[in-house]
């Protein structure tokens, strides 16, 4: 006597009824006519943040550096980021003294 789950003739079973694949397709979806409109309302600190957010669009320098970097002329010194390390360990290491 044989015993198991009967999971691989349930896969079996999916991988050869295609029918609910084409009841998807056939039933297209249909738009809601009797839904009320929603109205939304921003409030004025909401707009107040937006307009700072336009405000504080980035400076000149940040623009140069996203123009240098879009055409492939942005130098990366690697002798300034390994200063900015190790003074950065410096200080992390006097920190925990």
């Amino acid at each position: 006597m044989k015993i198991g789950n009967g999971y691989n003739s349930y896969l079996k079973a999916i991988q050869k009824d295609t029918s609910h694949k084409e009841t998807i397709k056939a039933e297209p979806l249909k738009p809601r006519v009797n839904e009320a409109a929603v109205k939304v309302e921003i409030s004025e600190e909401a707009k107040r943040l937006a307009e700072k957010t336009i405000d504080s669009a980035p400076s000149a320098k940040a623009q140069e550096i996203k123009a240098a970097i879009q055409n492939g002329t942005y130098k990366v010194s690697a002798e300034k980021i390994a200063a900015s390390m190790m003074k950065a360990m410096e200080e992390q290491g006097a920190g925990s003294e």
